[in-house]
């Protein structure tokens, strides 16, 4: 009882102090929302915490026992709380290394070393290890990786240099080839794409995205990949101009319809334009795509253009799609 009577007043005072801070603080933030948020906290804080006071010291001074452990409860959640919060990114960090550690761990004692110097952007290991003896680009880790796909994974993480790319490329020459499931599904896994080499990285935005997309073309993948529902790539939020004209570069077509069911028959043009990407739209039309089609629901590239031009769609923009339509 006695060591919670003194973790009890130690909570009260810390937290006492951090509601009058909030209090005492000056207002920021970039917009109204967040301005006074701390202060707003205060005064949900504050009022709870004279309850748990109220309670506690009662519960001490001969009041009921389930008062002084009611109070010092309360007071107590904001510990549990971020007590609670650094177990989980502890566990999250220990969960993401061991998922690491698998995506790189292969039954061949060879490939795993092979993995870690990859990971480790180690690349003249990586280069001595390929010259050694033939490798297995077949074989898979723990977590069903090819030794490609690992290498692909771990140079579009964000935070991967240069050299990753480069142990991408040895891998290449060293025989490698760009099937689509480098990196098979796991069952828990719900973006099936990822699991599709060109669709993963199409989705990328790594510093490393664009040189390892074409690269995998370049070794033969194919630029007219769909994601898992069958839908062109290029139908995707993910689009930027840089990917668009990596594909391009390597013969990609960009004429086929959408599949969606709410956009059937559309073109990408016309799905740009729905997004407001109208640099994608100019880029569209200058490979192939018909500016004049319509849709089986009746909607067109000019249908869509007069709608974003009511909403007040930049002038300069919708003047420049409407030259090319």
């Amino acid at each position: 009882m006695k060591i919670a009577i003194i973790v009890g007043w130690a909570l009260l005072i810390v937290e006492t102090l951090l509601v009058a801070s909030m209090i005492v603080q000056p207002n920021v933030g970039d917009d109204a929302a967040g301005r006074g948020m701390a202060r707003g906290f205060a005064f949900v804080l504050g009022p709870l915490l004279l309850v748990a006071t109220a309670l506690f010291v009662w519960g001490q001074r001969g009041g009921p026992r389930v008062a002084f452990w009611a109070g010092f409860a309360v007071m107590a959640i904001p510990l549990v709380a971020i007590v609670g919060s650094r177990l989980a990114t502890t566990i999250g960090s220990l969960d993401l290394a061991a998922g690491k550690a698998r995506s790189g761990t292969f039954p061949d004692r060879r490939l795993t070393r092979l993995a870690r110097a990859i990971e480790k952007n180690d690349t003249a290991t990586v280069r001595v290890m390929l010259a050694e003896a033939p490798v297995d680009f077949t074989a898979r880790s723990r977590r069903g990786r090819t030794i490609l796909g690992r290498a692909v994974e771990h140079a579009n993480a964000h935070g991967s240099p240069p050299e990753a790319v480069e142990t991408v490329r040895m891998l290449f020459a060293a025989g490698a080839t760009p099937v689509p499931n480098v990196i098979e599904p796991e069952f828990y896994r719900g973006d099936l794409d990822a699991h599709l080499l060109v669709a993963y990285l199409f989705g990328g935005n790594s510093p490393n995205t664009l040189p390892l997309l074409d690269m995998v073309l370049a070794a033969g993948a194919d630029p007219n990949t769909r994601n898992y529902e069958g839908q062109p790539l290029y139908f995707s939020t993910s689009s930027t101009r840089p990917k668009l004209e990596v594909l391009a570069k390597h013969g990609a077509v960009f004429t086929a319809p959408d599949t969606r069911t709410d956009r059937i028959g559309w073109t990408a043009a016309m799905f740009a334009a729905q997004i407001s990407e109208w640099d994608l739209v100019l880029f569209f039309l200058d490979h192939g795509v018909r500016g004049d089609h319509v849709a089986p629901d009746g909607t067109s590239l000019r249908t869509i253009v007069a709608t974003k031009k009511r909403e007040g769609a930049n002038a300069d923009s919708l003047a420049a799609v409407m030259r090319r339509m």
